[in-house]
């Protein structure tokens, strides 16, 4: 077998190579071979080599080994950089939280590495997914003391965080701030604008943000146009997003997929999908390509409306090119079938869905056990949640209502009575959940026990 050794003694960059194609291929077993061979060969690793097993591994969801080189990469000697800890920063803000991250942060500072804007806004970021707005906004504006003007990517992470938390004068005050001290608005941040005020209901005013950016010498993407086409289509307006849509394209914007797909899906839901598949027909001449959300779409809203043999057709198609079903193909499929009572065709695309390397969600079992109540086949939904915990799939809420009220509809009411107390009092319901049992069962009064109610009698005895 040819090895690098065959060609020569090889370098640290041809090792590095080596053990980069490795880790992109999930082979950190032959990585770590290489790495040995390394130090066997007398060619120690230097420090893009830990980079690329400390990157990968952090990609993989692995901060705990990618924190383990770290510490063979300090007893090697080899002195971490800039990069290695932004790395980290930002897998441990996703695994550990910010706090962790911040311990990462003085680590790096006290070994003499100057953070840099990527490393910062990391922070920034992590701050505000955990609702640190606040203290995000006292970091950036401390970010000079430390030695690091904040750009525009800094403003706009904070610009998102007060927006998703509907803060818009917080918003407002943030975009003076930034404009006082001279950063433009880029497009980035007019997208932030544009889809915060799309999802807070303001489509209207959506709109004057995209024109305001126009007036201002900026050119809309996709990214600008996609909020407004989806907030159009949600609230029922296809012609005004197809409208709209031809306006993007008189303004020099082609659309992407993304937009076409949010096209097609609501053309789906609104019972018209013949006029989708016209649409798709004649996507290949506007350059765009259909992915394996197109297909979802189509499928889900051709067998919704009466359509099951030209919605398997659009699976064979996808297929056909190329295109290879997603989770979300096979829970589409999965709900369609339990919808028309073919509940065991259901199950048995479940299994298509295991053997086809897809694992099973919530989502997933949710939708064969709501269809398995409806049949009134209770016994097969019990062993479905018990297949479901034993492969490790945790259950939610949805889960536990769908098992009472398919154990009381299945004809066994005392014992759906029973269980939906013994879950209350574990306080596995949310109140509006409570509330609906109360409904399917109106003589447990269920919602009076509940932590809730009871928190707001001692309110009220305690003034």
């Amino acid at each position: 077998m040819q090895t690098l050794e065959n060609y020569g003694q090889p370098d640290v960059f041809a090792y590095n190579a080596l053990i980069s194609g490795f880790t992109k291929a999930n082979q950190f077993d032959s990585a770590t071979k290489v790495l040995a061979r390394m130090r066997s060969r007398n060619c120690p690793p230097d420090i893009v080599t830990y980079n690329i097993l400390i990157g990968s591994l952090c990609s993989k969801g692995k901060l705990g080994l990618a924190l383990e080189v770290l510490d063979q990469l300090l007893s090697d000697n080899c002195q971490p950089t800039v990069v290695t800890y932004t790395i980290l920063i930002e897998a441990t803000i996703l695994d550990g939280g910010i706090g962790e991250a911040m311990k990462l942060l003085d680590e790096m500072t006290s070994k003499g590495l100057t953070p840099d804007n990527y490393t910062y806004n990391a922070i920034i970021r992590g701050m505000c997914k955990e609702g640190f707005v606040d203290e995000a906004h006292e970091f950036l504006n401390a970010l000079p003391s430390r030695g690091c003007e904040p750009d525009v990517v800094s403003y706009n992470i904070l610009l998102r965080g007060f927006l998703s938390r509907k803060r818009w004068d917080d918003g407002q005050k943030l975009i003076g701030e930034m404009m006082s001290k001279g950063y433009k608005l880029n497009n980035a941040t007019y997208s932030i604008l544009i889809n915060s005020l799309c999802h807070g209901g303001m489509v209207d005013r959506a709109r004057e943000v995209l024109k305001d950016m126009v007036e201002k010498g900026l050119k809309p993407d996709t990214y600008n146009y996609d909020p407004l086409i989806s907030a159009y289509c949600k609230n029922g307006r296809l012609d005004l997003a197809i409208e709209f849509m031809d306006y993007m394209i008189s303004n020099g914007c082609i659309p992407d997929i993304i937009n076409y797909n949010t096209i097609l899906a609501t053309l789906c839901k609104s019972g018209n999908p013949d006029h989708a598949l016209e649409i798709l027909d004649n996507l290949e001449e506007t350059g765009c390509s259909p992915n394996t959300s197109t297909y979802n779409a189509l499928i889900g809203g051709l067998w919704n409306c009466g359509n099951r043999s030209k919605a398997l057709e659009m699976v064979s198609m996808m297929m056909e090119r190329g295109i290879d079903p997603n989770e979300i193909t096979y829970n589409v499929l999965i709900s369609c079938l339990c919808r028309d009572g073919m509940v065991d065709e259901a199950i048995g695309l479940m299994r298509d869905m295991e053997s086809g390397g897809f694992k099973p969600t919530v989502i997933t079992y949710n939708t064969v056990l709501l269809g398995l109540c409806k049949a009134h086949r209770i016994d097969i939904g019990i062993d479905v949640l018990e297949e479901m915990t034993v492969k490790g799939c945790r259950p939610n809420e949805t889960t536990y209502i769908l098992l009472v009220e398919g154990i009381a509809y299945a004809g066994h009411r005392p014992e759906a009575m029973e269980l939906a107390r013994e879950l209350v009092s574990k306080d596995v319901f949310t109140e509006d959940s409570v509330k609906r049992l109360d409904r399917t069962f109106p003589m447990l009064n269920l919602y009076k026990g509940t932590p809730q109610s009871k928190h707001k009698v001692n309110l009220m005895s305690n003034p």
